[in-house]
């Protein structure tokens, strides 16, 4: 069979133009999957997850949240779980029927990760908290501040019951992505 199904740009063909014959590629390729059957594996070992990040989906702390994560050393280090409102999804009656997923993916991410800490980050400007706690969220900085204190508080009390092992911290991200704790 004379047909060739590879691009111009595959090394194959330039091999065949090279003066490598088919039987000959078949040999390299042969020896290369050998080669690498009895080379030892290079993945390594899940050996669990510094932290797990619960935070909301809004995409304008996407990047903000990973740096945060970055930025404490946890960098491939942690798991997380994003759900509009985040930790105010666990915790606001609005979102109840939520809560049951929060739970399992925590459960889960504990047993099959050794998760070490649990960061709850909700941020400012949020949709979400909006629903949960009304319009006055939008206007009023302190009762923002008071109900996403609330909300984080809430969370981390549900969560230290579920995994008291947990260490649980908390924070609220500004839009320029600086958060401060919440204790």
């Amino acid at each position: 069979m004379n047909a060739h199904f590879h691009h111009a740009g595959c090394g194959c063909l330039q091999a065949l133009n090279a003066g490598i014959p088919r039987r000959g590629l078949f040999g390299l390729a042969l020896g290369a999957a050998a080669t690498a059957a009895a080379a030892p594996a290079f993945a390594i070992e899940d050996q669990g997850y510094e932290a797990m990040l619960m935070k909301c989906i809004d995409p304008r702390f996407t990047t903000n949240s990973w740096a945060y994560m970055a930025a404490r050393g946890w960098q491939n280090a942690y798991s997380q779980f994003n759900i509009a409102g985040g930790p105010i999804a666990a915790v606001a009656p609005v979102f109840q029927e939520w809560r049951a997923a929060w739970e399992a993916n925590l459960d889960i991410s504990v047993q099959l990760h050794n998760v070490k800490r649990l960061i709850g980050m909700t941020h400012r400007d949020c949709g979400a908290a909006v629903v949960a706690y009304g319009e006055r969220i939008k206007t009023d900085r302190a009762y923002e501040t008071q109900m996403h204190t609330q909300a984080l508080r809430a969370f981390r009390d549900q969560a230290k019951k579920r995994q008291p092992q947990l260490i649980v911290e908390l924070g609220i991200m500004d839009l320029s992505g600086a958060v401060e704790p919440v204790t």
